[in-house]
């Protein structure tokens, strides 16, 4: 029913006009305007954008900040992408199948990809770096890395606090940016997915992403050095199902910081996680601040602070850029195995 690329959702569902169906129990509680009567499969690789209310289900209360995509059952064949506004929830009056990657996460590649629900406009940009500092890491559950400071004196960035209560589904935050000419951008938050399923959730393969991007390596202009980007925040993941079991990976960690760069040298970036442990900061510059890690392991764990630039035969160096705070895994905590990061909560 999905065509591959980057398509518009053409799923059309015959449905009766006066049906109606709500799914939920938890955050995520979505009443549909007719109730699902065909299957989903997912057989080619695709990537789908939320922004097109086309492709969205009608909803009745509860879907009006999200795109929904209902069916009888879901049934994941082939690498599903999302970006877009607004975070994909997944519907099915019978059964949710991953067998292969659900992909959410915002990801530093040749061509940047932003994932679906990313850096909400409930995000607050904290306090900037100036004077070459590098930018602090993007908070959600957990607090972003500050940034290092220039080493000329600039400081680096001061995060945002992390948020402690969670009312809604919505993507990570940002890194911020880093301070000169040839600063770093902040890494994007991850974006959000939420999976509803009357009966079962069956999770195999590589599993799903909702990671933040690493942020982007400070550049030498004109022979002064700049700041580098923060990593940005995980996004957020969550299941709502009798039945879940899960032996691929569930993953929402911060991203690594950039690194500083010299007045000859650019830095290098953060990298994206990969794996539950924690996404490396840019390191290699011999006067650039490191970048600090991005958050791995404990719910609501903190990105690392990014390191000072150095002073080398009157050479400074420009600050690293703070890892990303953890975003939010929700769901049966029993059920999602060992191979999840941050850790689940109920």
């Amino acid at each position: 029913m999905f065509p591959g690329g980057d398509v518009s959702l053409d799923v059309s569902l015959t449905l009766p006009s006066d049906g109606q169906a709500c799914f939920g129990t938890g955050i995520v509680n979505v009443c549909l305007a007719v109730t699902p009567t065909q299957a989903l499969t997912i057989s080619d690789v695709t990537t789908i954008d939320t922004s097109d209310f086309t492709i969205c289900a009608a909803t009745v209360s509860g879907g009006s900040n999200y795109c929904v995509v209902a069916a009888t059952s879901i049934t994941v064949n082939a690498t599903l992408r999302a970006k877009g506004t607004k975070p994909l929830v997944l519907i099915a009056s019978d059964s949710i199948t991953v067998n292969q990657l659900i992909d959410v996460g915002s990801h530093r590649t040749t061509s940047e990809f932003i994932g679906a629900g990313a850096d909400p406009a409930v995000c607050v940009a904290g306090t900037a770096a100036v004077t070459r500092g590098g930018g602090a890491g993007g908070s959600f559950t957990g607090t972003g890395g500050t940034g290092g400071a220039s080493a000329g004196g600039g400081p680096g960035g001061q995060p945002e606090n992390a948020t402690t209560t969670i009312t809604e589904l919505r993507g990570g935050c940002p890194g911020q940016n880093g301070d000169g000419g040839g600063k770093g951008a902040g890494g994007h938050g991850g974006g959000a997915v939420y999976l509803i399923a009357s009966n079962r959730i069956d999770i195999t393969g590589p599993g799903i992403n909702a990671a933040g991007e690493g942020g982007a390596p400070g550049m030498p202009i004109a022979n002064i050095s700049s700041g580098a980007g923060g990593g940005g925040s995980g996004g957020m993941i969550g299941f709502d199902t009798p039945t879940l079991t899960c032996t691929g990976l569930i993953l929402a960690n911060g991203g690594g910081g950039g690194e500083g760069s010299g007045e000859i040298a650019a830095g290098s970036p953060g990298t994206d996680p990969s794996t539950t442990s924690p996404a490396t900061g840019g390191t290699g510059n011999p006067i650039g601040g490191d970048g600090g890690a991005g958050s791995s392991g404990a719910a609501g764990g903190a990105g690392a602070n990014g390191k000072n630039g150095t002073l080398n035969q009157g050479a400074n160096g420009g600050g690293g850029g703070g890892g990303g705070g953890a975003g939010l895994i929700k769901g049966p905590v029993d059920s999602l195995g060992n191979n999840v990061s941050p850790d689940p909560i109920p």
